[in-house]
């Protein structure tokens, strides 16, 4: 895609998962191109904001507020804004009031819409219509809303978490860009060769998850290791295998968390992350050598760090 050269630099800072990566495609097809694009998880957000140069034109996309880091994000914010910046910030994630007044004080244009994915609130938002975006636009919104109801979803899952790094979410960024309602050969090829593996990796997470139960709360825990866009599908089938309320996805340095009836997004909060009620998601902090520990293989460190944190923090909710 061709960059922008300008008076101000076109910025695109969005989330890593399919989401974002659509997310930033329908903001690049509305400007025309882009000068920088930067992948980041909502923690992650005001130090990834540190690199946006003054007096650019931001585009944040599918990225939550992490409460933890809110007075950090908000000097940039600031920073970016007094220099004669502008910033359109799109999410569909769940805000708490104090949140949105402050950050619209600031003369942040917000898109918010819960009901929706970020790709849906950008495509309402732009103005974007035609019928192949909005086919785009369902099927991440059936991935990410985790209702898994049209077919597309479940293709581009794969080719996003076919690798890792952002110089491949940049190169799927920019190929979405163009999307004319059919799948390239090469997104194709990438299926079948995931797909492959994908019943190897989920067989494998049903045989190595364990349970705990914490009161009337039944958590199944497993540790993933770099198959990134396996997370909801893993964590679909140990909620079904073992019956629980909570999927708890542990790696080197976060927690994931699913359910079909807990509020998860409660408990991520408590744990200094956020999401959905259904899919949410928490940094976790380990020490070095317990993260040297599971480079090598010793994962029983991580793990119980993980659950234990999650558990740690149940006793704050109300549901049950």
């Amino acid at each position: 895609m061709r960059r922008l050269s300008s008076e101000y630099e076109k910025v695109i800072v969005t989330h890593t998962d399919l989401d974002g990566i659509v997310s930033a495609s329908l903001v690049i097809r509305y400007l025309g191109g882009y000068d920088r694009l930067y992948f980041a998880q909502p923690h992650q957000l005001w130090a990834v904001l540190c690199k946006v140069p003054s007096r650019s034109r931001l585009f944040i996309c599918d990225l939550g507020v992490n409460e933890p880091s809110l007075n950090r994000l908000i000097n940039e914010l600031r920073r970016i804004l007094r220099s004669g910046g502008e910033v359109y910030w799109f999410d569909h994630h769940v805000w708490d009031d104090s949140w949105i007044k402050t950050i619209s004080k600031l003369g942040v244009k917000l898109f918010l819409d819960r009901n929706t994915c970020a790709a849906g609130v950008v495509y309402n938002s732009l103005g974007i219509k035609d019928a192949s975006t909005e086919e785009l636009v369902k099927g991440t919104c059936s991935l990410d809303l985790w209702r898994f109801d049209h077919w597309l979803g479940n293709y581009l899952a794969r080719v996003v978490g076919y690798r890792g790094g952002a110089r491949w979410k940049e190169y799927l960024v920019n190929k979405l860009v163009n999307f004319n309602g059919e799948l390239p050969n090469e997104f194709l090829g990438i299926v079948e060769e995931v797909v492959s593996k994908e019943l190897k990796i989920i067989t494998n997470s049903l045989r190595k998850a364990g349970v705990v139960e914490y009161g009337r709360i039944k958590l199944v825990y497993y540790y993933k290791g770099n198959e990134e866009h396996l997370t909801s599908y893993i964590a679909n089938a140990l909620l079904s295998r073992y019956e629980a309320d909570v999927a708890v996805i542990c790696r080197k340095g976060s927690i994931s968390l699913r359910s079909k009836s807990f509020n998860v997004r409660e408990l991520a909060k408590a744990l200094g992350g956020g999401g959905h009620p259904r899919a949410a998601g928490a940094p976790l902090r380990i020490s070095l050598i317990t993260k040297l520990l599971a480079i090598m293989g010793i994962k029983g460190p991580l793990i119980r760090k993980c659950v234990k944190s999650v558990l740690s923090k149940l006793d704050l909710m109300s549901q049950y």
